[in-house]
């Protein structure tokens, strides 16, 4: 029987597991948490995450990858939208006031119409773009496009040092208890150190991330992300070990 961790899927070890209190302490993402060893465990073949229909995963004729999407969380539970959206109705409703009411000075009304615009902007940034994802042989590129954005600086994260992809809900969705919890993909390198690739995922698009990039970055090996697809759950005798599954009563340290 296996003791697999709750939050990031990684067998935990004897030497990290105490049975006289039941808990267990993960090696790879150092989370603690309890499970419990009557739980009946099934021998299930792990597969692998299906591509959400709102992600574009495609290869070149080289072997890179490609992958994007647009924002993928509920925009109306956005609070950077949400602002930029109403500033756009207040300062439109402002232009159309004062371009009628001072038609001989029109620099003020112009001026408003300016602002009202880059708000516009803003909004199109958030709501249109998307997050362009290419990895390639030396490195790992995120960008959104098409629309060009000063504030939004292009990352690129390279592969030299990087061990293994791995995904984690962000500190924010944590503390806030989002509705849609949001997670972050990091590259954690060979030094102990990680780096941010992507942030603000749902935990689908966070897995199918995850799962591709590990798989462009070790071809060979099956992917590091262990998901078990609702409905499709294969139970098989002698294709895998037996594995506890325990339930997310986690803690991190």
């Amino acid at each position: 029987m296996q003791v697999i961790c709750p939050q990031c899927g990684e067998p935990v070890l004897a030497e990290n597991i105490n049975i006289q209190r039941m808990a267990a302490v993960c090696p790879a993402c150092h989370t603690v948490f309890q499970f419990d060893p009557s739980v009946p465990t099934s021998k299930i073949k792990q597969r692998k995450m299906k591509q959400p229909p709102q992600i574009t995963a495609d290869e070149t004729d080289n072997g890179d990858l490609k992958i994007a999407f647009r924002t993928n969380f509920q925009l109306d539970s956005n609070e950077a939208v949400i602002v930029s959206v109403v500033f756009s109705g207040i300062l439109t409703f402002m232009t159309l006031i004062m371009a009628a009411a001072a038609a001989k000075a029109p620099i003020f009304p112009l001026g408003f119409g300016f602002f009202t615009l880059i708000m516009y902007y803003i909004v199109a940034l958030q709501v249109y773009n998307q997050t362009h994802i290419e990895i390639n042989d030396e490195q790992i590129t995120v960008s959104r496009k098409p629309l060009p954005n000063v504030f939004s600086q292009l990352n690129t994260v390279s592969l030299s040092g990087i061990q293994n992809i791995r995904y984690e809900e962000t500190p924010a969705s944590k503390k806030e208890g989002y509705d849609t919890p949001r997670y972050h993909v990091w590259a954690e390198m060979v030094d102990g150190n990680r780096k941010l690739i992507v942030g603000d995922l749902i935990e689908d698009y966070a897995i199918f991330v995850t799962q591709r990039l590990n798989e462009q970055l070790n071809p060979d090996t099956n992917p590091d992300v262990a998901h078990l697809l609702d409905n499709e759950a294969e139970i098989e005798d002698g294709q895998a070990a037996d594995e506890l599954i325990t339930p997310s009563k986690a803690r991190h340290n």
